[in-house]
C-alpha cells in the first residue's frame, strides 16, 4: 500500500489507486501526490503490510521510516492544519475523462428526436370483416361486468 506523505508537516493519506501501481508507475503517482496536495514536497511511502500502523511506513525512494522524518505527526497537533484536496483530483480525473470520450466530429451523428405521443383520438381502428384470418386478432368491445379475464390495474386507455 502507497502513502502520500506531506514532507512539510508528515500529513498523509493512501496514494489514488495505490493497490494497482506497478513500479513503472511510481513516478506517476508521485506526481499525483503533489496536485492533490499542491505542493511540491510530497513523497511517496509504503506500508507492507497492511495489518501494520502507519508509523511502520518507509520512504520508496531513501527506505528510511516515517517516524525518522523530522516533521513525523507534526500535522496532528498543527492549528491551522489544511488537509490535501483529494476532491479537486477526482474531479480533474472525471473532466480530463469525459473530455476523452465525447466526439469531437458530430457531422454524421445520428441524434434521434423525441416525437410526440399519439392522438389516442386518431388510433386507427382495425376493420371488420366477414371471413376471418386463422390467428387473426379481432378487437372486441366489452363491457367492463362482462369480462370474463379479471383486470387489474388502473384503465390505461381513456373510455369512448
Amino acid at each position: 500500500m502507497l502513502f502520500c506523505v506531506r514532507l512539510s508537516d508528515g500529513y498523509f493519506f493512501p496514494a489514488p489507486k495505490s493497490q494497482f501501481a506497478g513500479n513503472r508507475d511510481l513516478k506517476e503517482m508521485a506526481d499525483q501526490c503533489r496536485y492533490i496536495c499542491d505542493d511540491p514536497a510530497v513523497d511517496l511511502y509504503t506500508l507492507s503490510d497492511i495489518s501494520q500502523e502507519t508509523d511502520s511506513m518507509v520512504a520508496l525512494d531513501t527506505r528510511k521510516p516515517y517516524t525518522e522524518l523530522p516533521a513525523a505527526f507534526r500535522y496532528r497537533d498543527d492549528a491551522n492544519f489544511k488537509a490535501c484536496d483529494v476532491k479537486r483530483y477526482y474531479q480533474r480525473v472525471a473532466e480530463l475523462r469525459a473530455r476523452t470520450v465525447t466526439p469531437t466530429n458530430m457531422t454524421n451523428a445520428i441524434i434521434p428526436l423525441p416525437q410526440a405521443k399519439p392522438d389516442l383520438g386518431s388510433v386507427a381502428a382495425i376493420p371488420e370483416t366477414d371471413i376471418e384470418a386463422p390467428g387473426a386478432a379481432q378487437l372486441q368491445s366489452i363491457e367492463p361486468g362482462k369480462r370474463t379475464v379479471r383486470v387489474v390495474g388502473p384503465a390505461f386507455f381513456p373510455a369512448e
